[in-house]
């Protein structure tokens, strides 16, 4: 049957349609304009009328994938991966959700519309809070417990020295994808400051001089897979896992490595089912099941059950210690079938908050492990809301929380709810293992008070290593990770209590030399602060306040050290 779509899409930009369908999956792609409400809503009701008119689904994907291809968005095969991959289930979800137009634009579109709130809900959270407990540890401290963290190691296993380091496409680096002319850029043998991921020899070099930092416990907060999110299945994905869990195994074979899972595990990307979906065929069997396989080399059976429920699971792996990995993908607004259940969809906060309790009256303490961060503005406010809630009942169990997802190497600090300048915890970002523009790769280690029969499993320092892509694809180079920094030798901390973190930030308000080292120590693709660096009041305002939103609801502790920057809040 012929689709009727042009008279429900009057008066938009004829590219509208195609620009819809694809926000949903490179939303941040140059390639993918921002639409408007108006715009979002006439298309959604246009899909509507298209279904109710008879039209099937394959129909919906062929028409979208032309109009992507007419208005020349991507190349062709990207435009048909990436909606044949992804089609079917946004079109499932946009005929089945209970959410108004309004609301399906303005949650998926964050503010363009009136409304961009889902349903809020909560979860039991108990009383009894015991007073606020952030102890400072002994210095020196009895014993110390080195933790690698490793997060979005992005392999492509069909990374191609020698091909384009910038192509049409949203990934390069592969032949499949062009070769560079005369004078242009080619893909480096260790990698390229490109929109490319790392080959497997980079990897499996990484994580052989990460070894050498003689890790006591190894975190691993996801994103394993490459961007190249269209051409993908649930195979590939999950070869790309394997590969990296083989390379772990391989130089941690007794070192506990816990891992968390992240946004691109999943294929379509970001796409990860709820049990509304469950009897009408869709699951996410083939990810959990496999991921409980892989992962339980390092983990004891009785983890099995909540990896294959939802993908999240808690274990001590040290006297004391409790490691909580969150699967934070229920957080994520580009998760599409959020907008068929979006309360704790598969009963994991409620879990969390029981771990919690359990640990809580054990008195062991807790690190808490995900991929997305829970201040990120792609972090449903609802979800991160509870989850502070969550954190501050606990603040005094939980001694650590540690994420990827940003590929930067940064901080969010989350605040009593009642009392925005109060610190209760800090979810440390670690910076990424692949390239993917101008990203040096990188690797970082915790040194944690630890081991001993007082320890508070509080994070003493940080150590940052990186290296130099660029000095590694010279003639006779090789990759060498240096220290580019610690927390304690950078920032003269003796600790990274959620108050001394707090008090870092407010001083970096005030002091500009304090922030410029911050600005250097962080973007790690300077070798030194460029002369044309400059950050005005705007600009300061904006990093601090990134450091600061550690609930993506609440914008008060943003609010605090604008004020100190304006100078009306000296506190």
């Amino acid at each position: 049957m012929a689709v009727p779509v042009t008279h429900d899409t009057d008066g938009l930009d004829p590219d509208t349609p195609a620009h819809f369908l694809i926000h949903t999956i490179f939303s941040a792609h140059q390639n993918v304009k921002d639409l408007t409400c108006l715009e979002c809503k006439t298309v959604v009701a246009a899909l509507g009328t298209m279904m109710a008119a008879g039209a099937t689904v394959e129909e919906i994907k062929d028409f979208f994938i032309l109009e992507c291809i007419r208005f020349d968005l991507f190349p062709e095969d990207v435009c048909s991966g990436m909606v044949k991959l992804a089609g079917g289930e946004v079109l499932y979800v946009l005929n089945n959700t209970n959410y108004s137009h309004d609301t399906v634009c303005g949650w998926l579109l964050r503010g363009h519309c009136k409304n961009i709130e889902l349903e809020p809900w909560t979860v039991e959270i108990p009383g009894n809070k015991p007073e606020p407990f952030h102890p400072e540890p002994a210095h020196p401290a009895p014993n110390t417990v080195r933790v690698l963290h490793l997060s979005d190691l992005h392999v492509d296993l069909l990374y191609d020295e020698g091909s384009a380091a910038h192509c049409q496409y949203p990934l390069c680096c592969r032949h499949a994808f062009g070769d560079p002319a005369p004078g242009e850029a080619a893909a480096g043998h260790w990698g390229s400051l490109a929109e490319c991921d790392i080959p497997l020899h980079t990897l499996e070099d990484l994580i052989a001089q990460a070894a050498l930092t003689n890790p006591d416990l190894v975190y691993v907060t996801g994103d394993l897979p490459p961007h190249d999110v269209w051409a993908q299945d649930h195979e590939s994905n999950l070869v790309a896992i394997r590969a990296t869990m083989s390379v772990l195994k391989q130089y941690f074979p007794e070192t506990p490595v816990i891992n968390a899972l992240g946004n691109h595990a999943s294929a379509p990307v970001n796409s990860y089912v709820v049990p509304a979906a469950y009897n009408s065929g869709w699951d996410m069997n083939w990810l959990y099941d496999s991921l409980a396989s892989m992962w339980t080399h390092w983990l004891p059976s009785e983890t099995l059950d909540d990896i294959q429920r939802g993908g999240f699971f808690s274990y001590s792996p040290l006297p004391g210690l409790r490691v909580i990995s969150i699967n934070m993908n229920f957080c994520n607004t580009l998760n599409w079938w959020l907008l068929l259940e979006n309360k704790d969809p598969v009963g994991e906060l409620q879990w969390l908050v029981d771990t919690l309790a359990a640990a809580e009256l054990s008195g062991e303490v807790v690190h808490l492990l995900g991929h997305i961060a829970p201040g990120m503005t792609d972090c449903d406010h609802t979800w991160s809301h509870v989850f502070n809630q969550i954190v501050v009942r606990y603040e005094s169990t939980i001694r650590g929380m540690f994420f990827g997802h940003t590929h930067n190497d940064s901080w969010q600090i989350l605040y009593d709810p009642v009392n925005n300048t109060r610190p209760v915890a800090t979810a440390f970002i670690t910076p990424s293992g692949t390239t993917n523009t101008q990203h040096n790769p990188s690797f970082r280690v915790f040194v944690m008070d630890g081991g001993h029969d007082a320890a508070t499993w509080t994070v003493l320092d940080v150590e940052t290593y990186t290296m130099n892509m660029t000095e590694a694809n010279a003639e006779g180079g090789s990759p060498e990770y240096t220290l580019r920094y610690t927390t304690q030798s950078s920032y003269g901390v003796t600790s990274m209590t959620p108050s001394n973190v707090n008090q870092l930030v407010v001083d970096m308000a005030t002091d500009e030399n304090l922030f410029r080292k911050f600005e250097w120590n962080t973007q790690n693709f300077w070798s030194e602060l460029p002369d044309s660096w400059s950050c005005d009041k705007n600009c300061l305002k904006g990093r601090l306040c990134e450091l600061v939103t550690g609930d993506s609801s609440n914008l008060g502790p943003c609010h605090h050290i604008e004020a100190i920057i304006d100078g009306v809040n000296t506190s």
